[in-house]
């Protein structure tokens, strides 16, 4: 199978579909991020891969090409697209009828992520929801696909959704969230967006995070994954 990874990052689709369709096969990855390419052409190398996968630097708005897909996959990059329908009509075209399109995306808008309420998980999970939706790329892609694809010109999708849920000693949705937080302080300034005091120190927020929880016997919620595919008409 070929297959058209769109918006591709650092190659953690594309490896997962080289797997997949082996050395007979072929993954092409677009992004626009070279710095990302890089890294991606090194981990396909090092993943003994690179003969049947490679990454072109491309926009996902304004990639063409004369290449024809079993399949087009993307994870986490509908969501950034000002119009993901048309962009997926106009990808559609480089693929072959009855070829498979798959997508992931994400929903991070739950108004109660905890409970019983840990107020300090609650705080950094809405400031993450927030710099999302001020970025212009609100986390609620998850709940479109529907109409996305029908958009699109393709069928209903089969859609699936998964959340991860944690709490307890020793919980890697603590790190997670702190994690998280941390690499959106730098950009929080642009965003208009300041960090919440009760955030502070970042560097023991995941402890903090951990001992609050355990104190209030919380449940603590993180990003819900949807997951959507239909193949293109014959």
């Amino acid at each position: 199978m070929r297959v058209l990874d769109i918006g591709s990052g650092i190659g953690d689709v594309a490896m997962l579909a080289a797997e997949i369709v082996g050395p007979n096969g072929r993954v092409v990855g677009i992004d626009k991020d070279s710095s990302f390419l890089e890294h991606a052409r090194r981990r396909a190398v090092e993943n003994g891969c690179a003969p049947w996968v490679t990454f072109e630097q491309a926009a996902v708005d304004t990639f063409s090409t004369t290449d024809r897909f079993d399949a087009l996959v993307g994870r986490y990059i509908l969501l950034y697209l000002p119009d993901p329908a048309a962009t997926l009509a106009r990808l559609l075209q480089s693929v072959k009828p009855g070829g498979i399109v798959v997508c992931h995306e994400v929903d991070l808008t739950d108004p109660h992520p905890s409970y019983p309420p840990c107020p300090l998980w609650d705080r950094g999970y809405k400031l993450v929801s927030e710099a999302f939706r001020v970025a212009g790329a609100p986390v609620t892609f998850g709940r479109k696909f529907g109409n996305t694809f029908l958009r699109a010109g393709l069928p209903f999708p089969t859609i699936v959704s998964e959340g991860t849920v944690g709490g307890g000693p020793g919980s890697h949705m603590y790190p997670w969230l702190a994690a998280t937080v941390k690499s959106l302080a730098p950009r929080l300034a642009e965003l208009r967006l300041s960090l919440p005091h009760e955030l502070e120190p970042l560097e023991t927020l995941a402890a903090r995070l951990e001992q609050e929880a355990i104190r209030l016997g919380s449940q603590v919620m993180a990003s819900i994954q949807y997951g959507a595919w239909a193949r293109k008409p014959l």
